[in-house]
């Protein structure tokens, strides 16, 4: 690959980062080279696999795991033998999603990322989906530092003991401050007892007083690696972020995004981020402060790569390349990206035993079963008939979130199934009264929201409507809806916890919940088996006036 310069910072006497327009050299005696690679939303993608989302019928393979070590081992000799710096970042989200990643509840992921040698991690709010236990467990496992910087005892006031606040390296003399965080809407995302005596205090606030910290210990030079995110639109989330601003929002509160952060906390350098599954191949640069913040696609199939200059008198930064044409991203094609023996070896032995009987054909696709965001989709249709079907439901919701892949034509597995439901949710059966049912739906159609994969009914939906007057025609079982019957509805213990904005479910008196303890998973396999072949289809079951 061949090294180009690309946009750089440039040095000055002045206590601020100006950016030049032409290539900038960076003589050696006066500063110092340090290699960043960068993961995040790694979702259990350690084992190699098909780029399906480059060529769905002849996938090209990507090296994930075994890739990334080889890579990092050559690099990291690389900087040793040039006394360069190297730092190995991960911003979160590490397990949760591939069998290997969920049915070792993390164990084969931590177990990559010591052969791996990194550095430092950000904790992601899936970290916390099989609870704070087993994310402490992962953490003593883990030879390196997990951040989060922001999470607190509520029964302490301290910080939570699987986490630090902050890590100081000392490379060549110059010390480097890397502060961290996780989502303060976590809990919004996580099962109550996941994230039990947790409290996720707000992001800016937290890095703040942690960068001060740093600051007044000398440190010049400060990395943040958050499990925050880049919109997906990097230039409408500016737009958004200056409306705010403009409307009096300092940033203070929870949930904000990597850009949010980087324009209200000036003095960090550089920001890694992640949680929204969109890699950007050069920064977002953020115009106030000039923070430089960059984000890598997601499942393992990326690598980042940058470069940075650091002013070995001042330790600070002065500018930064790629070593690739494209940017920061790498795609680990395995004709392009070597596999490390031992490491492919390791994590095979992972998948071996995770993985029996994932590659067994259940059924037959007969074309491709797509989802959406929105409204109804083929694969929405046959999730959510799974789930009502299965449990002998009158009616059921699913959040889109949910659904987090499509189906092939072809033949069906488990392994299959699992990508598209990778969480383990179960199904929680409710008796609810028509007029329930109403309010809870026209909760997920006000505003802008997208409503949900519904099943057991037809809906008509008034967009031009005011909010709360949205339903125009509501069916369950081809019979108008009776608002004073008690209909079951069938929802995950996901959402029945009130998670994705059904906190309304929390209404519900324990004497109607029935927890049936059936995996979605395994009601999507039945389903499956029992209707085989599939034939994608809509049916008009939910319709929007617009």
């Amino acid at each position: 690959m061949k090294k180009i310069l690309l946009t750089t910072l440039v040095f000055t006497c002045l206590p601020f980062m100006l950016f030049a327009q032409k290539e900038v050299k960076f003589p050696e005696e006066d500063f110092l080279k340090i290699i960043v690679l960068f993961t995040n939303d790694m979702h259990g993608g350690i084992a190699r696999t098909e780029a399906g989302f480059i060529n769905p019928d002849f996938p090209p393979m990507l090296g994930n795991g075994p890739a990334v070590i080889n890579y990092v081992k050559k690099i990291r000799q690389s900087a040793n033998e040039n006394n360069w710096g190297f730092l190995l970042l991960d911003a979160g989200d590490i397990f949760q999603g591939t069998p290997v990643g969920t049915l070792t509840k993390g164990k084969a992921v931590i177990d990559f990322m010591n052969l791996a040698q990194y550095d430092v991690m950000a904790i992601g709010n899936h970290d916390f989906d099989m609870g704070w236990q087993n994310l402490n467990g992962l953490s003593q496992q883990a030879n390196f530092p997990f951040l989060g910087a922001n999470l607190f005892r509520k029964s302490t006031g301290k910080i939570v003991e699987f986490a630090k606040s902050y890590i100081i390296k000392e490379i060549e003399g110059i010390k480097i401050g890397i502060v961290g965080v996780c989502t303060s809407v976590t809990p919004d995302m996580s099962f109550p007892k996941h994230v039990e005596d947790i409290e996720f205090r707000p992001e800016v606030p937290s890095l703040k007083t942690n960068i001060k910290k740093l600051q007044d210990m000398g440190i010049n030079f400060i990395i943040a690696v958050n499990h925050t995110w880049i919109p997906y639109y990097p230039e409408e989330g500016y737009a958004e972020l200056l409306e705010k601003e403009s409307a009096g929002d300092d940033f203070s509160g929870t949930g904000v995004t990597s850009q949010e952060i980087a324009h209200a906390v000036p003095g960090i350098d550089v920001m890694f981020s992640g949680h929204v599954h969109k890699g950007f191949n050069k920064p977002w640069e953020e115009p106030k402060t000039h923070t430089l913040i960059f984000q890598n696609y997601a499942n393992g199939s990326n690598l980042g790569h940058v470069n940075f200059y650091i002013h070995r008198k001042t330790g600070t930064l002065a500018g930064y390349d790629f070593v690739s044409d494209d940017g920061a991203l790498l795609t680990l094609f395995e004709d392009e990206f070597r596999l490390d023996s031992t490491a492919h070896r390791i994590i095979n032995n992972w998948v071996k035993k995770s993985e029996i009987g994932f590659d067994d054909v259940i059924g037959t696709a007969v074309a491709r079963f797509a989802r959406s965001s929105s409204g109804e989709s083929p694969m929405g249709n046959l999730v959510i008939d799974a789930t009502r079907i299965q449990s002998q439901a009158d009616i059921a919701f699913t959040n889109f979130g949910g659904i987090r892949s499509d189906i092939s034509s072809g033949p069906i597995t488990p392994r299959k199934i699992f990508s598209i439901m990778p969480f383990g949710n179960r199904i929680v059966i409710m008796k609810v009264t028509g007029k329930f049912l109403r309010n809870l739906i026209e909760d997920r159609v006000s505003g802008s929201s997208h409503g949900m994969a519904c099943s057991g009914c037809k809906l008509v939906i008034d967009r031009t409507k005011a909010n709360g007057q949205r339903i125009k025609e509501f069916y369950i079982n081809g019979k108008p809806v009776d608002d004073s019957k008690l209909y079951k509805l069938a929802v995950s213990d996901y959402l029945a916890e009130g998670n994705s904005g059904y906190d309304r479910l929390l209404d519900v008196e324990s004497k109607n919940i029935n927890y049936t303890g059936i995996m979605i998973r395994q009601a999507l396999i039945d389903y499956i088996k029992d209707n085989t072949p599939l034939i994608p289809k809509t049916d008009g079951r939910w319709q929007e006036i617009k």
